[in-house]
């Protein structure tokens, strides 16, 4: 019981932050072309709760209808669905009002009312809070930030996103910015592990620092073997750079994997230089090069590192991960193992693990993992992914600015959303089944 608690405490937060990072990019983006946005989801509906902001204005015609009371019976404070287009100077112009009542609360769902029943793609379709109240027109309050039930994920709702007839709508844009609302979802989780590192380097943090490493055990036929070391060696220097820290040894194997590398091996007083291959798929238990090492003669201090330092060293460590995430996938391509796939269960069995052994640091690891992720999952071209409508847009550019039809594109994302939820389901089944036979997806 206690295992589960810390995976959802640890995993559902970092889901939302990530979430939220990611479409806030989408947001700003929107937020800076004149799109229209109609709500900020954190979670999926049923909705929770939530807050009506911002100061549109529509204006009232005198063919303007009111669909369950007169336009004069409209208060502050009431909560209305409009249909609006605009006029020859771009100002909404509300054509359909319909009254959801004086005591409705912020946050409800909306009800199947009379406005659902007008059909048309020409109109703008928003809800909110009525501001003020003039004869000739409204501020509404009609951009809603909600929470809703379900903690998987979150969205953010724009007008018009597959309709260009519908005022400040997202299809409406040019190809080049709704190209840049696309993909600035996936570069916000993309920029996340710079500020996160930065973050964790600027927090007074204990590290390691001075030690050697020195080998403790060599796998007979390895690469280690094979380069001549022996117990008791002592790494100074790999490649043409010396360990900062021992710590780095690791992560610069794993940086050349596959790649010839120089260490530099002192025994007995003396240094000498010897050439050795990281293997990228090596028999369990030796490690890329065949050695166990201990750490000695090392000491811990305090660090703190100024903002123009971290994130220069926030920098360096996303390019590292970046590439360590790079070479394994090549070497799935190169007679490596083959990726190993976890779902949401098993994420959160990982994020859990993560958290209980190495604290807030081993959780911001993960989300960093997790972020660089779904930047290159949701940039990719997956119908229903930002990267499968972001395809949509390119093949428009191709034809010269003529469009998908709508009806097409919807049932392309519409497959594609079956097909993933179908490949969710199926790993998470493996997640569950993993997780009743005990065996942890780090291979612990």
């Amino acid at each position: 019981m206690d295992t589960l608690l810390i995976a959802l405490a640890s995993f559902i937060p970092m889901l939302l932050l990530l979430v939220v990072v990611h479409e806030l990019g989408h947001f700003w983006t929107a937020k800076a072309f004149g799109i229209k946005v109609l709500e900020f989801g954190v979670g999926y509906p049923p909705r929770a709760f939530g807050i009506y902001t911002g100061r549109t204005e529509a204006l009232l015609y005198p063919n303007t209808v009111c669909l369950n009371g007169p336009l004069g019976a409209i208060r502050p404070g009431q909560v209305v669905r409009i249909l609006s287009d605009e006029n020859a100077a771009g100002q909404l112009v509300a054509r359909y009002i319909e009254l959801r009542g004086a005591n409705a609360a912020a946050g409800q769902q909306p009800h199947r009312g009379r406005l659902d029943d007008l059909q048309t793609d020409a109109h703008l379709r928003h809800e909110g809070r009525v501001r003020e109240a003039y004869p000739d027109r409204i501020v509404l309050a009609d951009m809603i930030y909600s929470v809703n039930w379900l903690p998987l994920g979150g969205f953010v709702r724009l007008s018009g996103e597959n309709n260009p007839a519908a005022p400040r709508s997202l299809a409406r844009r040019s190809i080049g910015q709704r190209a840049i609302v696309l993909v600035a979802g996936s570069a916000m989780n993309a920029l996340f592990p710079i500020v996160a590192f930065a973050i964790m380097f600027m927090v007074p943090h204990t590290e390691l620092v001075g030690g050697a490493v020195e080998i403790t055990q060599v796998a007979p036929e390895s690469p280690a073997a094979a380069a001549g070391l022996l117990p008791g060696d002592r790494v100074l220097a790999v490649g043409d750079q010396p360990l900062e820290t021992p710590q780095d040894l690791p992560q610069e194997v794993r940086l050349s994997a596959g790649s010839e590398m120089m260490w530099l091996i002192e025994r007995d007083g003396q240094q000498w230089a010897t050439q050795i291959t990281p293997r990228r798929d090596p028999p369990p238990g030796q490690g890329a090069v065949g050695i166990n090492f201990a750490i000695v003669d090392q000491q811990a201090e305090r660090r703190m590192e100024p903002p123009w330092t971290a994130i220069g060293m926030g920098v360096t460590s996303t390019w590292d991960m970046l590439t360590l995430i790079a070479r394994e996938i090549r070497g799935w391509f190169g007679g490596g193992r083959g990726p190993e796939f976890s779902g949401p269960i098993g994420i959160a069995q990982i994020t859990g693990e993560v958290t209980r052994e190495g604290g807030f640091q081993g959780w911001m690891i993960v989300a960093i993992l997790l972020s660089i992720n779904l930047a290159v999952l949701n940039i990719l071209p997956i119908p229903m992914l930002d990267g499968g409508r972001l395809l949509f847009v390119i093949i428009e550019w191709i034809r010269g600015g003529k469009r998908v039809p709508s009806e097409k594109e919807g049932l392309v994302h519409l497959i594609g959303f079956v097909a993933l939820l179908a490949l969710v389901i199926a790993i998470s089944a493996n997640d569950i089944l993993r997780l009743i036979r005990g065996i942890s997806p780090l291979g612990g």
